[in-house]
């Protein structure tokens, strides 16, 4: 914090006019020592007068102690937006900060995504749709406050669905009708603005043109009732090919998947996250920069109509990696975990050379029980530079998950 923002800070403690301005939406915190019988670590959020860029927060050089200080400041006019493509954001009941975010930031999205849904096949011609006990409809309206186009899209999962259980959608257009008519109904009754469809993954990128099917027909049903349809998939490209850091293996989505269904789909949630690991030489990166923009330009080369309806995702979740590299024995890190990791630790920016990640990680130097390992957790460099990426190739983005970022990331949105 500078020398303007702690007098700054030192009068809202001494003024009550200024208080009311600067604390926080949500959870309102006075600033000053913890009152009698307050624990001392609960969690205090405050309002800025100055974004994190005026703050001078956003940098490749970040340190430790500016991030432990100023991840819960954020800038007071929520509700200003800073990217102008679409941005849809997932909430989860077991990250439930989630919810707090979606209704403090709710004016900078566009979709927000609430995993609830489960749709199951009960019979040869039955489906239920699962989850709708976990419906807010006050938590809805206080995202949806105001002024603000937001719309709340659900995820649903096809949850459990065995091969005999597709194929049976597949073979038989009445059941597939049965299926659209339930899942429309359900969203209908409830007043939802639309659906996230999760289904591509599931079949792990077999019977591409029974799922171009399902997904067309389920789109078309939704948009007669006038909702939303917004399809998950994964990235065209996995890891690199051995020995070629910017060669990668292909994918269970592709170009002519995307070029079938981007003419009805509204929007497709890219996982450009999760990057397999790769080597020590090269690092171990959530989402490494050149790996992104290959993704979209798969998909979507230079000319694409429908680039715009790609929606680049971003992981607010981190990963401990240790020391042998290997995946089965990394560990994902959220806010709470990073925050804890962070103290004098020096952040180091990964980017030049052949991989480019421009990603931040440190290491940890200690000799407690994660000694050696590295890291990865977003900053708000790291997110700038794939919000301008987003920008300069005409996408929107997708941010897995809110609950699990820091408050001061969505200054950026």
């Amino acid at each position: 914090m500078n020398l303007s923002d702690v007098s700054w800070f030192k009068i809202c403690v001494c003024s009550f006019a200024v208080f009311i301005v600067c604390t926080s939406i949500g959870e309102i915190q006075a600033a000053g020592p913890p009152k009698k019988g307050e624990k001392k670590n609960k969690k205090k959020t405050y309002e800025s007068a100055k974004t994190v860029v005026d703050r001078r927060l956003v940098t490749t050089s970040p340190r430790y102690k500016d991030i432990i200080k100023e991840h819960g400041i954020y800038y007071s006019k929520v509700d200003d937006k800073n990217f102008a493509g679409s941005v849809l954001g997932y909430v989860t009941p077991w990250y439930n900060h989630g919810y707090d975010v979606a209704k403090i930031f709710g004016g900078k999205f566009s979709l927000i995504s609430p995993v609830w849904l489960q749709v199951k096949r009960q019979g040869n011609n039955v489906f239920v749709v699962n989850g709708g006990h976990d419906i807010d409809k006050g938590w809805v309206q206080d995202v949806k406050k105001g002024q603000r186009d937001v719309k709340i899209v659900p995820r649903l999962l096809f949850d459990g669905w065995s091969r005999g259980d597709y194929k049976a959608v597949f073979n038989s257009e009445d059941v597939l009708q049965n299926l659209a008519k339930t899942i429309v109904n359900f969203y209908k009754k409830h007043k939802l603005d639309g659906v996230v469809l999760e289904v591509w993954s599931q079949l792990g990128g077999q019977l591409r043109e029974n799922l171009h099917h399902l997904v067309i027909d389920l789109c078309d049903a939704m948009h007669t009732a006038k909702k939303l349809c917004i399809l998950v998939v994964p990235p065209p490209f996995r890891g690199p090919k051995s020995g070629a850091p910017l060669d990668y293996m292909k994918g269970m989505f592709g170009k002519a998947d995307f070029d079938m269904l981007a003419p009805v789909v509204d929007a497709f949630s890219l996982m450009t996250y999760d990057y397999p690991r790769t080597s020590p030489e090269i690092g171990y990166p959530n989402a490494p920069y050149p790996w992104v923009k290959a993704c979209i330009l798969e998909l979507a080369p230079d000319g694409s109509e429908y680039r715009s309806k790609i929606l680049l995702g971003l992981n607010f979740y981190g990963y401990l990696q240790p020391p042998d590299g290997i995946e089965a024995h990394q560990e994902p890190v959220i806010a709470s975990k990073y925050l804890e990791l962070l103290p004098k630790h020096e952040l180091v920016w990964s980017a030049g050379g052949v991989a480019d990640n421009q990603e931040h990680y440190f290491t940890i130097k200690n000799n407690g029980q994660y000694k050696g390992y590295t890291v990865w957790y977003p900053t708000l460099k790291s997110i700038q530079v794939r919000l301008e990426l987003a920008a300069e190739l005409g996408t929107g983005i997708s941010i897995w998950e809110l609950g699990q970022g820091l408050d001061y990331f969505y200054d950026l949105l």
